[in-house]
């Protein structure tokens, strides 16, 4: 291994940063929510109605900030972002290679970060809600729905979830979430446990590039994770999994000399 790859995880993989939606509160104190967040967002959160919403909110915004910062000198306040063609959250002005993907669901809100890899990440509950079940149809293709039929219905439910969170982390690495139908490519498991993508629309070399997984980030949360990778790029990419409360909080002073 090469010392740019020691000391740059990201030369060779890409990291997921999780954060639970009832740690926001203390992670957003230990970080300093309002040096961190610029006014717009907190206004924004301000206007929000319910709890849970601007908690999700808050600990989606403090969580992109500080993980990006863990891999450059730019302090978590100092990053901008734009929205994309489908309202894909991006850096704005110098990225430095780096590209990340937010999300979050009752209870959980994690992102993914790469270097010059397109990336992409979604999180769900697991098994899936009986009312987003019914959503089968529409978000799996036809031969993802012949077989997830056969199931039983929690065993249905679960590998539904699980093949939700892949297919959506797939649509926004590529920048566009819910405006491509989820319906319209599919997935196929290999035997090292990811994905293989099927997508028409792309020739086989393109859909080789694309990597696919499904891991639990906690109990009863699935996240599925999309990453792109680069040229000649053989293998899979590793990823690797980080609690941000243990992580990236600053870490405390300790008083010199032991006493009061």
């Amino acid at each position: 291994m090469s010392s740019t790859t020691m000391l740059d995880p990201l030369a060779i993989g890409a990291d997921v940063w999780w954060l639970r939606e009832s740690d926001v509160g203390a992670f957003g104190a230990a970080v300093g929510l309002e040096r961190v967040l610029t006014p717009d967002e907190l206004d924004r959160c301000d206007r929000l109605k319910q709890d849970g919403a601007r908690r999700r909110y808050l600990g989606a915004r403090l969580l992109s900030r500080c993980a990006l910062s863990r891999y450059v000198n730019v302090p978590p306040s100092h990053w901008t972002f734009r929205k994309g063609e489908f309202g894909r959250p991006e850096i704005e002005g110098e990225n430095y290679g780096l590209d990340f993907n937010i999300t979050h669901t009752e209870g959980m809100i994690a992102t993914v970060v790469a270097r010059d890899r397109m990336c992409g990440l979604d999180v769900e509950h697991r098994p899936i809600r009986p009312e987003a079940a019914r959503l089968a149809p529409k978000v799996l293709a036809p031969p993802e729905l012949a077989f997830v039929r056969m199931l039983p219905g929690e065993l249905r439910r679960c590998l539904f979830a699980d093949l939700w969170v892949a297919k959506e982390a797939y649509t926004k690495a590529l920048g566009m979430g819910l405006c491509r139908p989820f319906d319209t490519f599919g997935t196929r498991r290999k035997d090292d446990g990811t994905l293989d993508l099927v997508d028409p629309t792309l020739p086989e070399a393109e859909r080789a590039r694309w990597q696919m997984e499904v891991f639990r980030i906690a109990d009863g949360i699935t996240a599925g994770v999309a990453i792109r990778k680069l040229h000649g790029e053989a293998g899979r990419v590793p990823l690797w999994l980080h609690d941000a409360m243990a992580e990236l909080l600053p870490v405390p002073v300790e008083p010199l000399g032991g006493g009061p």
